[in-house]
């Protein structure tokens, strides 16, 4: 038995050895800077919409200020639901559809279940989904903030702030959020970050001027700002660990677990740059610079425009789809990927 034991564990240590060798990394890295990826099997699905369209679980969902139709990928209706009255804002995420219909807010499942959350006494400006919890920026007389549990039970409650919510972020480790808000003084943009536990209860908050605050993020209980001139990164107790000054313009932006990824102009093209938690240039990758959007999934990256995508990988650009017409969004799933237009949706697999 001992000996059995011994033989196993030599195996896994002789397997761990090989996968982190990095005689291994450069094979494998070898293969795919050769590879060029395209996709295979292409197949057009007609579908029918309305005013507005996104991708929705796994479907299609399309609304307008009465109507939501829910759709499967071949434009077979799953449900539809229809009100007598007016939705001032329809809001979507990912698996929740939220409606604000005179002071009081709905929100619709996947399943189309429907649950009355609250009452509120504004406009819905901005619905938001992260780590489970949903963020909602209501404006009145001044700006007010609520966030729903997992349940959609609301645990932060009309709380006010005096200047502009131009963003908000919900912590993945614990009951916090951050937040930013957006004034001038004298002309010069003045941006404040909060970094609040949901139990109403402020940690910290930190002023940047001369510039605008494109996102916060928090990840790890740090907390990720990117703006239009610098980064910068908090930790939990709000103490500025690092600033990177920023020289070209900012054409998207995608914040992982593990590095922030921001893909700028530069010149004649555009280019990647991956920055670790340390604020380290971990990789700089060239992109087209039609390109404008930034997507990643599954390690895979992709930029885009409005009619084309491409997939970056080992320092190569492959123009993986082209379309004389402009699509809404692309959606990955493994290998497959759809492509989502007013009237047909594109699918395919990557390979």
């Amino acid at each position: 038995m001992k000996k059995i034991v011994l033989f196993i564990v030599i195996i896994l240590i002789f397997i761990v050895a090989v996968l982190y060798s990095p005689y291994v990394k450069d094979f494998f890295e070898a293969q795919d800077e050769k590879k060029v990826y395209e996709i295979e099997n292409i197949k057009t699905t007609e579908i029918n919409t309305l005013e507005e369209f996104k991708f929705f679980d796994r479907g299609i969902i399309s609304y307008n200020n009465q109507k939501i139709v829910y759709t499967d990928f071949n434009n077979k209706v799953m449900w539809e639901a229809q009100n007598t009255e007016f939705s001032n804002k329809v809001f979507v995420t990912d698996n929740y559809i939220f409606r604000h219909i005179n002071n009081n807010i709905t929100v619709l499942d996947k399943s189309n279940q429907e649950f009355v959350i609250a009452e509120i006494d504004g406009n819905i400006v901005n619905v938001s989904r992260e780590n489970g919890k949903t963020g909602m920026t209501v404006k009145g007389n001044g700006q007010t903030l609520y966030i729903l549990n997992e349940n959609n039970e609301v645990v932060v409650d009309s709380k006010e702030f005096r200047d502009i919510i131009t963003g908000i972020s919900i912590s993945d480790k614990s009951e916090a959020y951050s937040l930013i808000t957006l004034t001038f003084e004298s002309g010069a943009p003045v941006n404040t970050i909060y970094y609040n536990l949901i139990d109403d209860v402020e940690l910290w908050n930190s002023s940047i001027s001369n510039e605008i605050i494109l996102k916060t993020k928090v990840v790890n209980n740090n907390v990720i700002v990117v703006g239009t001139e610098n980064i910068y990164f908090y930790n939990n107790n709000g103490k500025l660990m690092w600033k990177n000054s920023i020289y070209n313009k900012i054409l998207d932006y995608e914040i992982q677990q593990d590095k922030i990824n921001i893909l700028f102009e530069k010149d004649d093209s555009a280019e990647l740059l991956s920055y670790n938690f340390e604020g380290k240039v971990m990789e700089i990758q060239a992109a087209p610079l039609e390109a404008h959007r930034l997507k990643i999934v599954h390690n895979k990256t992709f930029v885009y425009n409005n009619n084309s995508i491409y997939l970056l990988h080992s320092n190569k650009i492959d123009k993986i789809f082209d379309d004389t017409e402009r699509f809404e969004d692309f959606l990955i799933e493994g290998n497959n990927i759809y492509v989502l237009f007013k009237n047909k949706i594109i699918t395919g697999q990557i390979k």
